[in-house]
């Protein structure tokens, strides 16, 4: 480690692939993290590996640097690296923090080429999105990171599982690998109701906020709102769907072949996602892989209780006092969960109140920053 005064602030760099947008669950965490960082002892940047069309219709409050980054066999890569080496130098670096797997492999190498003694963190914020989803190469770059990790000084997760999940499949240390959990503030509950709610008086209304992607499985609610629908219990809910993705249209053929398009609304990516969360009656993801999830715990915030699918960090978040898991890809087990909930407005109530409890103990942004800070401090070893 560079020797630092020991009244100087903590450099610290986050490397992402881009930013493009302030909503998504990792990209929403960092932002935040980077807003909330005590800057009496912090010094934030943020180094992207390319630029996106929102960053370019937004600006930040602090230091954001561009690589252009094509790829790792483009001619280009080499002077990506030593532009990002260079930075380093330049800034005095004390800790780089990379997210997703690009962005690992750059800093490794830019830590290499800068000869400077500097701490490696690289974060894990889910379980991948599996073979049929994942770009081609990410199958080889997964057996180079038990390579990789010998140049990190730790590994950063949300979830206990996936600490797990890390430590088998990158035959990583355990101690090596820190959970610090995902944080949320419990948001203000405006007097909006959006238009669509004006007509779903006296039915249970269900919600699903995700990209429409393979991986989140839709077509698993989809199915099991059919199963209610056999035995006539459809018309006592409603099922909001928030967010867009290439899966819209094979998910719409769905819909109309089980005739449910008076059911099932697809509403697209909406900005204010609290207040149609402050108007359903039933939180629902049903993933095939996930991390430790934000649309999770937004439900939680809102006092709703949630029914989830059985996988990574899901299981930290909902329980018997606050929701139902259900095997994933269990459309018949999902139907079940819902007709419960659908049913018994008091177990609603009192799953729904659980969830806010657990959120305002465990999850808050005051515990996770406080956690993080901590961390930082520790790692670097300067006195504070």
């Amino acid at each position: 480690m560079a020797r630092r005064d020991e009244y100087s602030k903590i450099r610290i760099a986050y490397l992402i692939d881009s930013i493009t947008c302030d909503t998504a669950g990792t990209q929403k965490q960092l932002l935040e993290t980077i807003k909330r960082l005590d800057r009496n002892v912090f010094e934030p940047c943020l180094i992207c590996l390319w630029k996106s069309e929102w960053m370019e219709e937004n600006d930040f409050s602090f230091p954001c640097i561009v690589l252009n980054y094509n790829g790792f066999i483009k001619l280009s890569f080499p002077g990506v690296v030593r532009r990002l080496a260079s930075i380093i130098k330049e800034k005095k670096i004390d800790i780089i923090q990379t997210f997703f797997v690009d962005s690992i492999f750059v800093a490794m190498l830019g830590k290499i080429f800068s000869r400077r003694r500097i701490v490696a963190l690289s974060s894990r914020r889910d379980m991948g999105l599996g073979r049929t989803n994942e770009p081609w190469y990410h199958g080889f770059l997964s057996l180079l990171l038990i390579f990789a990790n010998h140049y990190f000084t730790g590994i950063l997760t949300n979830s206990e599982q996936i600490k797990i999940h890390v430590a088998e499949r990158e035959r990583a240390d355990l101690e090596k690998i820190k959970v610090i959990r995902n944080g949320i503030e419990v948001p203000e509950n405006s007097s909006a109701k959006p238009g669509l709610f004006k007509k779903m008086n006296g039915v249970v209304r269900i919600g699903l906020v995700a990209s429409l992607t393979p991986v989140k499985r839709h077509d698993v609610l989809i199915n099991a709102i059919y199963e209610l629908k056999k035995i006539g219990l459809h018309h006592k809910c409603r099922v909001i769907l928030l967010g867009e993705g290439p899966e819209f249209d094979r998910l719409e053929r769905l819909v109309l072949k089980f005739n449910l398009q008076e059911i099932i609304s697809f509403e697209g990516a909406v900005k204010d996602v609290t207040s149609y969360l402050y108007n359903l009656d039933i939180g629902v993801l049903c993933s095939d892989r996930e991390g430790l999830s934000n649309a999770i715990m937004e439900y939680m915030a809102c006092g709703l209780p949630v029914i989830a699918s059985s996988v990574g960090g899901n299981i930290e978040l909902v329980d018997e006092t606050n929701g139902i898991c259900f095997p994933p890809g269990d459309q018949f087990a999902l139907a079940a969960s819902l007709k419960r909930l659908i049913e018994d407005e008091p177990l609603r109530k009192s799953l729904g109140e659980s969830s806010l409890r657990k959120i305002i103990k465990s999850y808050s942004w005051g515990k996770t920053m406080v956690e993080l800070e901590n961390y930082y401090k520790a790692i670097v070893g300067g006195r504070f």
